[in-house]
């Protein structure tokens, strides 16, 4: 299954209201379990954990990453939220978004220091 992400409704299946992302900028595709990120020769970028994938080009995506959309950290998504939205495409729009803080939350809470 794939979706596009951009920034105009009528040509982005994941829409993203946010300047420095193309109007339809890139796409997610779904391909044996593993996620593969294409950047349609965007303005400002697609980036998986900060590496920009070459205008074009596409780029797989290990679980776990951060992918950035534009140069700005406003279009940052956990590739596991993003699995969980190519599963459910029907449900995208209506999906809680107290799903998303619990990811913050966790990303953010401090590791338990280990006594050696």
């Amino acid at each position: 299954s794939e979706m596009t992400v951009g920034r105009v409704p009528e040509k982005a299946d994941l829409v993203i209201p946010v300047g420095t992302v193309s109007g339809i900028h890139a796409r997610i595709e779904n391909k044996e379990g593993s996620l593969f990120v294409t950047d349609l020769d965007s303005t400002n970028g697609t980036y998986i954990n900060e590496k920009r994938v070459p205008p074009g080009a596409t780029a797989s995506v290990p679980p776990g990453s951060l992918l950035t959309f534009g140069d700005t950290h406003l279009a940052i998504f956990r590739v596991s939220k993003l699995e969980k939205v190519l599963k459910t495409e029907t449900e995208t729009e209506t999906e809680p978004e107290s799903e998303e803080t619990a990811d913050v939350e966790e990303a953010a809470a401090p590791q338990p220091e280990t006594a050696s």
